[in-house]
Parts: structure tokens; sequence; C-alpha cells
């Protein structure tokens, strides 16, 4: 059931859903009816290929059906159904952006002109997990956290074992410590505190001593939401070498010390981006290498007189 007016992108949507369906079903179970009614959400007329708007919303309405039907969800939190629906979705459009265009899944933002009729890609990717809610956030860094397979295995375990059951939040919880052989209680305690996971390099200097340098790199807990196990800490230096530590979740501050014949350039806290729970990125890092600053300004300056002239041929064309 397309939404009216969009027959012309019947193709579109119906990739959607033929996707999420082989995606999910060997990923988990295979969807047991032979017929699937989905009501896609409405999409703007008018979208451009690459922001996969149609097929987005196809597969989300595609994978909430999969598991309304799978599972008896209604003692689930909604926000863990949606995160689910999302979850699936995303990994069903990253297949379809690799089938079209041969590239790792990025979304991307369309700005649209003349008041929201016609789009305009503005190309600005997305990482997989952007816009992700808190709960997504929590099923992002549970997946990177014990590894793909393994939370395959968590999410089909947790959908076979409660098909004939009503299973609850916290079944889920248990099923994925069970099976990823690990307490991840933390997960659901950072989850649900009002407190941030946020976890930043406080400070980082590279200075010559005795004819080399002296770094030190500080790592700190900025809120009060805890980590109880080790996060990694990378310090790179100019000539190529990396030094690897691993940071104590749970305490405050830790600082490192180093004496090299070459002097630090980058240093970065979860440099996998493992905790997606963590809410600021952008302390996560700080870099001494001035060059990386001034191409960073100059990009954005760029970026801000396209969109000066875009603003003001649009205005133009308007009046």
């Amino acid at each position: 059931m397309i939404p009216a007016g969009h027959d012309r992108d019947f193709d579109r949507y119906r990739n959607g859903v033929v996707t999420t369906l082989q995606i999910v079903g060997a990923w988990l179970v295979p969807f047991p009816d032979r017929t699937i009614l989905v009501a896609p959400d409405r999409t703007p007329l008018w979208t451009t290929p690459a922001s996969m708007a149609p097929e987005s919303a196809a597969s989300r309405a595609t994978a909430r059906r999969y598991f309304e039907r799978l599972i008896d969800t209604r003692a689930l939190p909604t926000a863990f159904i949606d995160a689910l629906v999302d979850y699936a979705s995303r990994r069903a459009v990253s297949t379809m952006v690799d089938r079209q265009y041969l590239a790792v899944y990025l979304g991307r933002t369309q700005a649209r002109y003349f008041g929201g009729f016609v789009p305009r890609d503005l190309r600005l990717q997305i990482p997989v997990e952007g816009g992700a809610g808190r709960m997504l956030q929590m099923l992002f860094t549970m997946e990177r956290w014990v590894g793909r397979p393994v939370f395959d295995a968590i999410l089909s375990e947790f959908v076979t074992s409660f098909a004939d059951r009503r299973p609850t939040y916290d079944d889920f919880m248990a099923v994925a410590s069970r099976v990823s052989g690990q307490d991840l209680s933390w997960l659901d305690e950072a989850l649900r505190t009002s407190r941030r996971v946020d976890y930043a390099v406080d400070s980082f200097d590279s200075v010559p001593e005795g004819g080399g340098f002296r770094t030190t790199v500080t790592v700190r807990r900025l809120d009060i939401a805890k980590v109880p196990h080790q996060i990694p800490v990378v310090t790179t230096f100019a000539d190529g070498e990396t030094v690897r530590e691993m940071f104590d979740g749970r305490l405050r501050q830790m600082t490192y010390e180093y004496r090299s014949p070459a002097r630090a350039v980058t240093a970065e806290v979860d440099p996998e981006h493992v905790l997606v729970l963590d809410q600021n990125r952008s302390n996560n890092g700080m870099s001494l290498d001035q060059a990386a600053a001034t191409t960073a300004g100059n990009r954005w300056a760029a970026r801000w007189m396209i969109w000066l002239e875009d603003a003001l041929l649009t205005y133009v064309a308007l009046t």
C-alpha cells in the first residue's frame, strides 16, 4: 500500500520490502506468511535517488510488521520496538546502497527548494548510527561491543525463544548476557540513567625534552554514567608509531606519559567508536597537527559559501 501519488516509485517501495524480508529472514528467521501487507509512511513526492527515502519508508514498515508477527510485543517498551525496527531497516537499506552504488551505507541530508517541493542532495554523509535515539544507540553499542555475529545470535535467540510467549525488555537483556557470555547490565544502566555516557581527552601535549619529546595524555569521564570495562586510548606520533592503552571506564581520570623520538600528533579515546552511547564525540580526541585544523576550516568555509550561493539563487528565483 504505497502512499497516494507515489505510483511511479512503486519499484523503489517494493525493493525496500523485498530486501528487508531477505535480510531479516536470513539474519533471524524467515517471515512465516506467504504474503505481507505494509503501509509505508508518506515521503516527499520528489526525492533524490541517493536519499533512499521510499526504500527506507518501506523497509521500516516491513521490519515493524515482521517483529509484530514473530513476537508478542505488547509487554515491550515502545522505544525498544522502534529501535529494533530502525536497526533492521538500516541494515536492509545498507544492502540496497551496496547493490546500487557499490558504497558503504551513509545516509544523506536532503535540502529542498521552493517551499520543500524541489529536492537538492546536499551529499552530507551521515554514519549508519547517525540520528539514532538512546535505545537505538544502545543496540549499536551492544553490536559493536560483542561483535556482529554474537549480536545476531542474541537477537535470533530472543526471537525464537519467545515466539509463543510475551517477552519483556528485561528478558531481552537476560538473553543478551547469556548468549554473549558477558554481563551487559551496564548497557541498561547507562541507558536508564539521566546522566550521559561521556569520555574525553581532557588534555594533550607533546613538548621537546632531552633530545626527544615528552607526551602527556589525560583521559576523563565527564559524567556519572560508567562503563565498567576497558576503553582504548590511542596516541599517534609523527613517525607513524602508535601506543594503545586501556582506560578503566569506572575511573574519573587517568594520565599517560610517554617519551619518544617523534612528537605526538593525535590522541583519542574509543577510536573505533564502540560506545555509540557516548553523547559527545567532539571531545573524544585532540590533535596537535595544525594542518588538519586548517583543512577543516577551509572545507567549512567552502560549504558556507555554497550554501550562501544556493540561498541567493533560490531567493532570486522566487522574486
